[in-house]
């Protein structure tokens, strides 16, 4: 059965230690539900958080396949986003965090995923 905005009570967070361009992030396999991002920029430079409906890391070879999102995280800043409504990965999600927006050079940064 596939997931909806009403699995909200089913929703899990994720924390990153590092994430990067390499190994990146599998956050969930299937049916994901993206309810918020929580995430450090803790580069002196503008980096990425690029964000795949893709089932594996395997699946996303960077600076080749194009996002689903990219989203700018502030020169040492942070970048905190929930979301009224959640964006639906239906394939999985993978993440990583890069210095272009669709791009494969690696950018550290840290944070907390929010998904069900």
């Amino acid at each position: 059965m596939s997931k909806t905005d009403g699995d909200i009570g089913a929703a899990k967070s994720v924390a990153a230690v590092t994430l990067d361009d390499s190994p990146g992030l599998l956050v969930q396999t299937g049916d994901t539900l993206l309810y918020g991002i929580h995430i450090i920029n803790t580069v002196a430079a503008i980096s990425y958080l690029q964000l795949f409906n893709k089932a594996a890391l395997s699946d996303v070879t960077l600076g080749t396949t194009v996002p689903d999102i990219s989203l700018p995280l502030p020169v040492s800043g942070i970048l905190d986003a929930d979301f009224t409504k959640p964006i639906k990965f239906d394939k999985g999600l993978c993440a990583f965090s890069t210095t272009t927006a669709g791009g494969a050079g690696a950018a550290i940064t840290h944070g907390t995923i929010i998904y069900a």
